[in-house]
């Protein structure tokens, strides 16, 4: 194929290597040498822009409107380079593309730092693997165990592997025009010069009232908005050039190489060095500390289904221990599953399943005790954002485990079923308004007289999408305490109000909400 790039007296083609071109290094790696088109140059230009945008529309205090405006361009430069390039969107590719519109719809509606940088480092690794699925480079068509591999190879083989093709791109698209030796060097010129003209420029008008008259006229602030362009740009760099180095590798298929499903399952089966005998030991030995532990502590563990508490403890010690002997108890579980599957040689594959089912056994019922134990507390003090969390990260590990154990005795996809899970229980989490959730909890059992005291401090701590519940108890409540206390809690955002911020990029609905409520108080 040829592409064709036409400028001044110069007409520039590109074409593309076939696959006689191709050649592998030492590694068995297929490797394409990078030639450019139209459309790839283009690309490279867009994702210079893209990059100063990341710096430019995103706010890692806020992350508000500016990480969904981001998305929105990043998502339709991509959808429009893959369909120039011939590569279709397919219904799954579709699927997780509707993942990420929702998931970047969050920056929005929400307020809630936590929640936003969890998102946004989820709302990054959908896109890579959108990016994979629309090129179709996954090992395995359906979601599989292939996943890890794949998003190994997708967010450090192949961007790497292609980092350097954005500047190569520009770099061969000046270079064969008649003047593209000194339009480059002129760019490179003032990129390194530019730090000190911003110095003179500030000079000057500290020096004379009319020159520095000027500059607020044509709204160029030097010292500050000068400065911070020349940062997101600088910092800009290095994602345009990630960014290009993710698309072009997945179009042209250059750094995946010739990974295939048997040389992964074959890679796996080389750290099979371990022993039946030993391993088997080993759980059998570890299954009866289990057993053990449970019978010696049953009264302990299990008071919480009867709602009664041991008399040395207190509902916080209670509850706050047994979810740290919850985590450590199933990460340890965990830890130990994925290890044996790994290292053993499966000579005996029954026993393997058995003694994994019985590890999952025992991790339910220590998850089954700890959300019992949950429960009771939040019936006496109420919500707070860590009890919140630790519930949904309970009832996560109650359904890994409940996949885990059904798989030992039927053949399923399992993989796909906790993906599709874990997905579907954080998007609930991001849109359920944790921080509202709790306010409004707490205030209605309180109004309702199941909740003996109020605790105004566990307010401060939440984000503004609490406002609107604080400000119907204040307008409601006539104790005048807790009018005053609210009124404080409300004025003072956790993390400063969209006001402060006074920049779209900011903008969140709810702390525009809680503005408004501000203004009336």
């Amino acid at each position: 194929m040829r592409g064709k790039l036409s400028g001044g007296k110069n007409e520039i083609l590109y074409e593309e290597q076939d696959k006689a071109q191709m050649y592998k290094n030492t590694n068995g790696i297929k490797r394409v040498p990078m030639n450019f088109t139209t459309i790839d140059i283009a690309l490279a230009f867009g994702m210079l822009l893209i990059g100063f945008l990341y710096w430019n529309l995103i706010n890692p205090l806020t992350l508000g409107f500016g990480v969904f405006l981001f998305t929105v361009m990043l998502c339709m430069v991509t959808m429009i380079y893959f369909q120039i390039a011939g590569l279709r969107q397919s219904k799954e590719s579709l699927v997780f593309l509707g993942i990420i519109i929702l998931s970047s719809a969050i920056f929005v509606l929400f307020d809630g730092v936590l929640i936003k940088s969890l998102n946004f480092m989820f709302l990054s690794v959908s896109y890579v693997y959108w990016v994979c699925i629309s090129a179709g480079n996954r090992l395995d068509k359906r979601i599989s165990p292939f996943i890890v591999s794949d998003m190994l190879s997708q967010l450090f083989i192949v961007p790497f592997a292609n980092f350097t093709g954005c500047f190569s791109g520009i770099r061969q698209i000046l270079l064969n025009y008649n003047r593209g030796k000194g339009i480059l060097g002129g760019i490179l010129g003032i990129l390194v010069f530019l730090p000190v003209l911003i110095l003179v420029i500030s000079l000057l008008s500290q020096a004379d009232a009319a020159f520095e008259s000027f500059i607020d006229k044509i709204q160029f602030s030097v010292s500050e908005s000068m400065l911070e362009y020349l940062r997101d740009i600088i910092l800009g760099l290095p994602v345009a050039c990630y960014l290009f180095g993710l698309l072009y590798g997945n179009r042209y298929k250059r750094g995946i190489g010739n990974i295939t499903q048997e040389l992964v399952k074959e890679r796996v089966r080389a750290f099979r060095f371990a022993p039946d005998v030993t391993v088997y030991s080993a759980l059998t030995a570890l299954n009866l500390i289990y057993l053990i532990f449970f019978l010696a502590q049953a009264g302990y563990f299990f008071s919480a289904f009867g709602n009664s508490l041991p008399q040395t403890m207190t509902y916080a010690e209670y509850a706050r221990r047994g979810f740290f002997e919850l985590c450590a108890v199933s990460g340890i579980n965990l830890a130990v599953i994925a290890a044996v599957h790994l290292i053993v040689k499966r000579d005996k594959v029954k026993i393997l399943r058995g003694e994994t089912a019985v590890i999952c056994v025992f991790t339910l019922a220590l998850i089954a005790t700890a959300i019992s134990k949950m429960g009771m507390y939040i019936s006496y003090y109420g919500l707070t954002r860590l009890r919140v969390y630790t519930s949904w990260f309970m009832i996560l590990l109650l359904l890994l485990f409940v996949i885990v154990l059904l798989r030992q005795f039927k053949s399923f996809q399992g993989t796909k079923i906790a993906v599709i899970s874990c997905i579907c229980l954080f998007i609930v989490l991001c849109y359920s308004n944790v921080d509202g959730l709790i306010a409004k909890y707490n205030i209605d059992r309180y109004q309702a007289g199941t909740l003996g005291t109020l605790d105004i401090s566990v307010f401060y701590e939440l984000s503004d999408g609490a406002v609107p519940y604080l400000y119907e108890l204040y307008l409601n409540t006539e104790d005048p305490v807790v009018k005053a206390d609210l009124k404080e809690v409300i004025k003072w955002p956790l993390h400063g109000s969209y006001a402060d911020h006074g920049s779209f990029r900011d903008f969140d609905l709810q702390s525009y909400k809680a503005d408004q409520i501000r203004k009336e108080i």
